[in-house]
């Protein structure tokens, strides 16, 4: 089924943290929206079999990723492989947003 998302209508924000909304999780597919305010982040993690693209829709983000730090502004993608450890940051003074999409984790089971 073909499905279309409006994204700046499902954005949401709270001050205590990070707000994620799935958009989707198919058998081969996973993608959510991530909401920051200034100051808010992701912690430092891995996907051990997920290749994984984030899009910064608005905002700039700040992402370590393998060690290398990237401030990456609204209408980049950072396309990374599987098990790197990445971190998401919102170290500016404006919101950030971000699209994440990765295979579905049951996909490279096995």
């Amino acid at each position: 089924m073909t499905e279309v998302f409006d994204l700046h209508a499902l954005k949401a924000f709270a001050a205590d943290k990070r707000v994620r909304k799935l958009l989707f999780k198919t058998d081969q597919l996973w993608s959510e929206i991530a909401c920051y305010e200034p100051g808010q982040s992701t912690v430092m993690h891995t996907h051990p079999k997920e290749e994984e693209a984030i899009f910064v829709l608005e905002g700039t983000a700040t992402m370590s990723i393998d060690g290398s730090e990237m401030v990456v502004p609204a209408g980049s993608i950072v396309k990374f492989p599987n098990n790197v450890p990445h971190d998401v940051r919102n170290l500016g003074q404006e919101r950030c947003v971000i699209m994440f999409m990765k295979v579905n984790p049951k996909v490279l089971r096995g």
